[in-house]
């Protein structure tokens, strides 16, 4: 039930009184917006970057990420859009981004109940193991974050498909290894998962995900390629984004950070839950082990999640963007396509492109560069200085001082009640939700906690 200032003890008021005031810094307001139609515009400076600095990284990324540069680049704090490339509004296909899209429909289909993580493959496709029966322990997980093995027919390859005929990866072949044994990124994967999401929603992929996401968020300029027809009529979207005639996902980089920002905010719309916040919370953490074997291609082994990229430490024991916060996790494609989401900072980053760019180190290089002088251009936001434990909805909000200048803050996620599953780092001052969702107060965070930082609530 939710608590009003007037019914709480004086004790209480004052600490949400507190709270009232974290929403509001001395260099920046604390506030969040989401789009209308158009995204609300602000100066750097309001949301607390000093916009020399944030010009001068953005002109290093714009020659580093040549031809193209930085035309297609859009960023978003606290909802309010504080920087535009030229042409953020450009229209193309976004490749290997495609795939959090279809990750998403596996979200909306697990929060359905027609689905879990640990299903089989065979329960949805009794058929798959009839040849190979080593796909019998094959299960979503495993098509969820590359570590599947799974090999479809590759057939038709062509000029207009360089990658052969999409449909053609429905068909079983040998494995390429066991199930869960290794990781590679193969768009076979996403594929076979891509065909159990079809059946299960009955209907494509894209109808589930224009009805229950892009409709509320206003994500109007976009289009999914079909990849062709199942046996059963449904058509088939391209999920993988793979090079095809018919491509995955096409949308521009002003639409594609209304994206993020659901993501961002934890799968809240304006209130309103489109996507559960566990479900967004695995997605976007590493769900595959830096140890687990490689197969070929690119490496995902320690910084991968469910077809989100995460700055997780990976087989070298590195970050990929050492300077930019832990909790920072991105969809990647080919031709310099991105979405960051950077939580630490309520930020999303959005580059667009058309021209071949692949993710590498060089990549990743050039993207750390950006974060590091990004994180030198942001004020420190003003926060109290004596612990407080706020539950926000169903989250935990613990409010640390300062240390060594920076701000100190972590969220602890419920999976149930009286169940703390994870600490992240955020923003200080910042909650999910507005403070009228206030719904408990803990006078007292000392005491022990999961995470070190207060007492469970």
């Amino acid at each position: 039930m939710q608590t009003t200032i007037s019914s709480t003890p004086r004790w209480i008021r004052g600490i949400l009184l507190s709270v009232v005031c974290l929403m509001k810094t001395s260099g920046a307001e604390a506030t969040w917006v989401f789009p209308a139609k158009d995204w609300a515009e602000a100066t750097p400076e309001s949301r607390g970057i000093d916009s020399a600095r944030l010009k001068a990284a953005v002109a290093d990324l714009d020659r580093g990420l040549s031809p193209e540069g930085a035309a297609e680049l859009v960023i978003i704090r606290d909802g309010f859009l504080i920087w535009r490339g030229p042409h953020c509004d450009a229209y193309h296909q976004i490749f290997s981004c495609t795939k959090v899209f279809t990750s998403t429909v596996l979200g909306l289909l697990m929060d359905d109940g027609k689905c879990e993580l640990a299903d089989l493959a065979t329960r949805h496709l009794p058929n798959l193991d009839d040849e190979h029966p080593q796909y019998a322990r094959l299960q979503l997980r495993h098509l969820a974050t590359m570590t599947g093995g799974y090999q479809g027919l590759v057939r038709g390859v062509s000029a207009e498909q360089p990658w052969g005929d999409l449909l053609g990866y429905l068909t079983p072949q040998s494995p390429r290894y066991e199930a869960g044994a290794a990781c590679a990124y193969h768009d076979h994967d996403v594929f076979l998962l891509g065909n159990i999401l079809t059946r299960l929603a009955g209907e494509p992929v894209a109808a589930v995900f224009k009805r229950r996401i892009a409709d509320t968020i206003g994500m109007t300029q976009w289009d999914w390629g079909i990849a062709g027809v199942l046996d059963n009529g449904l058509p088939l979207n391209n999920v993988a984004g793979t090079p095809s005639r018919s491509p995955g996902i096409q949308t521009s980089a002003r639409e594609l950070a209304r994206f993020g920002h659901l993501f961002l905010n934890r799968g809240l719309w304006n209130g309103q839950r489109l996507l559960s916040a566990s479900f967004i919370e695995q997605a976007t953490s590493t769900q595959v082990s830096a140890s687990l074997p490689h197969a070929s291609g690119a490496d995902p082994a320690g910084h991968y999640g469910f077809y989100w990229w995460t700055n997780g430490r990976q087989r070298s024991g590195t970050q990929p963007w050492p300077d930019a916060p832990p909790g920072t996790y991105a969809a990647q494609g080919g031709s310099g396509n991105f979405c960051f989401v950077i939580p630490e900072w309520t930020m999303v980053v959005v580059r667009l492109g058309t021209n071949a760019l692949t993710r590498s180190a060089k990549t990743d290089d050039l993207w750390n560069k950006f974060f590091g002088q990004v994180g030198g251009a942001m004020e420190t936001r003003a926060h109290a200085a004596i612990p407080t434990a706020v539950r926000v909805s169903s989250r935990v909000v613990i409010k640390m001082g300062v240390r060594g200048g920076r701000a100190q803050t972590r969220v602890f996620d419920r999976a149930a009640d009286g169940e703390v599953v994870k600490a992240l780092p955020i923003v200080a001052g910042q909650t999910e939700c507005p403070v009228q969702h206030v719904i408990e107060i803990a006078a007292d965070p000392g005491a022990a906690h999961p995470g070190g930082l207060g007492r469970q609530i």
